[in-house]
């Protein structure tokens, strides 16, 4: 009996000494101790909202017309910057992040001031507003750093401009046209970014009767650019979750 107790005790030391030598060279080759911690990497990746404000200043090479029995003339011209004014925008957009490059789409609404300008000849007044805008495009950046991000935009661009001839009547029209740009947009926290960015749009040339007709008339012709220079504050959310990466 006594020789099958100090067997025993013997066995259970041994079986106790061997399971600490396997737990602490476990614990030194890199077991538990090592294992790696999921953290949730920040990304540029989501769909996100913001509003913002700028200025605006508008471009018309402008022209009144007169038409007299079919026969046009020129009768007054108007060349280089002839409005300016603030601007609010509202933006709704997509990006993705791969790597260091963003790519997404984005739509915005431009309103605020009406910029007009106007071209006076004789006792008559033409006079060119502008009264809103939008753009729906798309835009490529590189992440100059994981907070920062360098971009430039392009896309197409539709405003409403009003060409009228104070106290004879008006005619609204709705231009078309392109629109390049760029920017630099930083995370400020969270789901929070600041971008400040200038755009420029060409909208061509378009002509409208606002007296008349053809044969006897008055009409003008408006080739029309516009700069914008804009900081937008907007909120992110990846819909989809973050990526995840490992903490060392």
């Amino acid at each position: 009996m006594k020789k099958t107790f100090v067997a025993a005790a013997s066995a259970a030391a041994i079986f106790a000494m061997t399971g600490s030598a396997l737990a602490g060279d476990l614990y030194a080759k890199g077991g538990y101790k090592d294992a790696p911690v999921l953290v949730a990497e920040p990304t540029w990746t989501g769909f996100y909202i913001g509003l913002g404000v700028g200025g605006e200043a508008v471009n018309h090479d402008l022209s009144a017309t007169e038409y007299d029995s079919g026969d046009k003339y020129t009768i007054g011209e108007l060349n280089g910057i002839s409005g300016t004014g603030v601007i609010g925008t509202v933006e709704v957009g997509y990006d993705r992040q791969f790597g260091n490059i963003v790519a997404g789409v984005f739509f915005n609404y431009d309103f605020g001031d009406n910029v007009s300008s106007s071209l006076r000849f004789n006792d008559l007044t033409v006079e060119a507003k502008q009264t809103d805008s939008w753009t729906a495009g798309g835009r490529l950046g590189y992440l100059i750093n994981p907070g920062t991000l360098a971009y430039v935009l392009g896309g197409y661009t539709e405003s409403t401009f009003e060409l009228s001839l104070p106290g004879f009547g008006s005619v609204d029209g709705t231009f078309g046209g392109w629109t390049v740009g760029g920017g630099l947009e930083a995370r400020l926290s969270g789901n929070w970014y600041l971008k400040g960015e200038y755009r420029f749009t060409e909208f061509g040339e378009n002509s409208a009767i606002l007296l008349g007709d053809k044969e006897d008339g008055i009409g003008a012709t408006i080739d029309t650019s516009v700069q914008t220079a804009r900081l937008v504050l907007s909120y992110k959310a990846d819909l989809f979750g973050a990526s995840v990466a490992p903490l060392k």
